[in-house]
């Protein structure tokens, strides 16, 4: 009988900013709303993630299966370039036979009109994406406070905003290996977020699903 995976921790800090450590897989759910979301995998998903910080200058990063490849900065308005980033990963995810997920950031709350202006930037995300023929069943959305407790720890939930920011940007250079911008930073995180996720796990279907949990069973069986 084989047995069921302990939570694992995906925070990539501890104690410090300055302290860093490999990303690694997420650490026992923090606060009541954490509690009722499902347990994350203790492995990447076999899939291919977009991940966009929603803003009118969106941050997006790309990885497979855990691994980022690609990542940057585009201003919404500029569909075309949008359009590209999308197609882009439409192509990887054929190339590499994995299913692909768009994961959004949503927000929670705030003021009126910087929420109704995330989501026109939104909504532009999920028009490219639609037009790339992906279905709507593959978008998955997640606020900030869902993805920043379990990345960056829960002391930077509700941190002063110029904090997180500086917290985000440290953690994705110690990952990226260069210096990356405001709105690049939370783009990697929410990749590295949406690459245990278990909603990721749910928009990948069942067959992805086996297929992962087989591709970790077999790594991790030692030989005879």
């Amino acid at each position: 009988m084989t047995k069921r995976p302990k939570p694992v921790q995906l925070t990539l800090v501890h104690g410090d900013a300055e302290v860093l450590r490999a990303p690694t897989p997420l650490s026992r759910a923090v606060g009541r709303q954490r509690e009722r979301r499902a347990a994350p995998a203790p492995k990447p998903w076999l899939a291919v993630l977009l991940s966009v910080d929603t803003a009118r200058r969106s941050g997006w990063g790309v990885s497979v299966s855990g691994r980022r490849v690609d990542s940057g900065e585009l201003e919404t308005l500029d569909e075309a370039a949008i359009d590209k980033v999308v197609l882009w990963a439409v192509d990887l995810a054929a190339l590499q036979q994995l299913p692909l997920v768009l994961v959004l950031e949503s927000p929670w709350g705030g003021n009126v009109h910087v929420v109704a202006a995330l989501g026109q930037a939104r909504e532009r995300w999920r028009r490219a994406w639609c037009a790339a023929g992906q279905a709507s069943a593959r978008i998955v959305k997640v606020t900030p406070n869902e993805w920043r407790g379990p990345v960056l720890g829960s002391r930077y939930v509700k941190a002063p905003r110029e904090e997180i920011r500086a917290q985000e940007q440290l953690i994705a250079r110690a990952m990226v290996g260069r210096v990356v911008g405001p709105d690049e930073a939370p783009a990697i995180l929410i990749g590295h977020w949406g690459s245990h996720a278990a909603e990721v796990g749910k928009a990948i279907g069942k067959r992805a699903q086996r297929a992962s949990l087989k591709s970790w069973t077999t790594r991790t069986t030692p030989e005879k």
